[in-house]
């Protein structure tokens, strides 16, 4: 027996979560600016939000994604405070301690990964801005010495 999960594909998991991710936008949206959200339904939509928008864009960053989320739950925060004249710091301090917890979980599978793939290599030289080994950073003197086989000269 087949279950509809069998056949459901990556992309239309992403499609999904795209529509998913702007309800829950707009409902915690609603829910702030007409002042009915709790401290505990703010962390609760603000998984909800943070996992349809990881799995609605996966070629972007999950750091720029979680980064996006905190800026939009701040600014409801404060259209709430605007509108009802008081700012209700737990509630928005329950909404980011869950993008936190969140970022934790990614921080995690990031190094498993890590583990997995170059387990005998220094944390410090598995620097992810470089493509093909070009670097996005300019090397400075000593590295440049070191790859021509030189010792660097100090000033």
């Amino acid at each position: 027996m087949q279950s509809p999960l069998d056949k459901l594909t990556p992309e239309q998991i992403s499609r999904k979560a795209r529509v998913v991710a702007v309800i829950t936008a707009l409902a915690l949206g609603l829910g702030y600016v007409s002042d009915f959200l709790t401290p505990v339904s703010s962390g609760i939509g603000a998984f909800l939000l943070t996992c349809s928008i990881l799995l609605a864009a996966p070629r972007q960053r999950a750091t720029e994604l979680l980064g996006a989320v905190a800026v939009w739950l701040c600014f409801a925060e404060f259209l709430s405070t605007i509108d009802s004249g008081e700012f209700q710091i737990w509630r928005l301090s329950v909404a980011v301690a869950t993008l936190g917890v969140a970022m934790a979980v990614l921080r995690v599978q990031h190094l498993r990964t890590l583990m997995r793939t170059s387990p005998g290599t220094v944390v410090a030289d598995l620097d992810r801005r470089t493509v093909g080994g070009i670097g996005v950073l300019p090397r400075s003197d000593a590295q440049l010495a070191e790859l021509r086989g030189e010792e660097a000269t100090s000033y």
